[in-house]
């Protein structure tokens, strides 16, 4: 364009003025530099010449500008999406969230409110650059491929949530995750009853069916609703004095061997719920005669300061 301006210009004014080339050669490029006539070109075509070598000079220092944004914004998304690739690098223990809609979006809030690592991922780019907006760990990728579930590192996640729109993508998932790793935890979203079996037997340790959670959840306030409110301040972190956690007992932890009975609320400082036992029994409400051993997992109401002082002791 730069070129084209030039040549336009010095040929035109050459012409018109009858002016030799190098006269008009520093005519234009003074025009085209300054936006002004100090030549005091009066004839009707000189005045069209100037006004077309002005006006193509604000186009090109409007793409220019328009260019340079562009490229500067660049820059900044390749500097976020290696400061993102660093951080996935180095994460471990984490979760990762399958699908970023409007039930992998409300997984990431809840795991965000709990303080756990986790990585989200999702083909929708505006999806990602919503969870990133939250200060989400999150990149664009088929999470359903297993080169995706490798770039998050699923050989040092500790879980998976498969919250893809269709059954049939939750189901890649969790065959590609329990193969990749076969220790791994797997939450899958099923829309179909029929699907759940086929989740099951892909290997996902529980399946999530949103809409009978959501009616069950409805009905439940419609009929009980002063328990629900309980329930639901045990399960939201908006400081809330009580809440509810899992306590997994380890084989040197103090509480292996003790018997419920004897375990002074002072000692344990929370109260049990429930006992899921080693062995695949569960006691709900337990009476005190109960032993705990190594691999029991126990379900724990109290406050956060009581619930940490417990698993200090796993």
């Amino acid at each position: 364009m730069v070129v084209l301006l030039v040549i336009f210009g010095t040929v035109s004014l050459s012409l018109v003025e009858r002016i030799s080339f190098g006269d008009s050669l520093y005519r234009t490029i003074y025009i085209l530099l300054s936006h002004h006539d100090n030549f005091h070109m009066d004839s009707a075509w000189s005045h069209l010449i100037i006004i077309g070598l002005i006006t193509g000079s604000l186009l090109l220092i409007a793409y220019l500008l328009t260019w340079l944004a562009e490229y500067m914004i660049g820059l900044g998304d390749g500097l976020k999406r290696r400061q993102m690739k660093a951080r996935i690098h180095k994460i471990k223990d984490h979760y990762i969230v399958c699908g970023l809609g409007r039930v992998g979006s409300q997984v990431m809030d809840e795991l965000a409110a709990e303080g756990v690592e986790f990585v989200g991922m999702d083909r929708d780019e505006e999806r990602v650059k919503e969870a990133v907006a939250k200060g989400y760990t999150a990149f664009v990728a088929d999470s359903t491929g297993e080169d995706a579930l490798h770039q998050a590192k699923i050989d040092r996640a500790k879980g998976v949530v498969a919250s893809l729109g269709d059954d049939s993508s939750n189901l890649f998932v969790t065959l590609a995750a329990r193969q990749l790793n076969p220790a791994i935890f797997i939450v899958a979203r099923a829309n179909r009853e029929e699907n759940k079996q086929r989740l099951q037997r892909a290997g996902a340790d529980r399946i999530a069916m949103p809409y009978q959670i959501g009616g069950y959840h409805m009905a439940t306030m419609m009929i009980r609703p002063n328990v629900v409110d309980f329930l639901e301040i045990l399960s939201t972190n908006n400081n809330s004095e009580l809440q509810v956690e899992e306590l997994i007992v380890n084989r040197d932890s103090q509480l292996v061997g003790e018997k419920l009975s004897t375990l002074s609320r002072e000692k344990i400082g929370a109260t049990v719920l429930a006992i899921n036992g080693s062995d695949g029994t569960s006691k709900v409400n337990p009476t005190g005669n109960e032993v705990i051993y190594a691999g029991d997992k126990l379900i724990l109401m109290g406050t956060r300061a009581q619930l940490d002082s417990v698993s200090g002791r796993r």
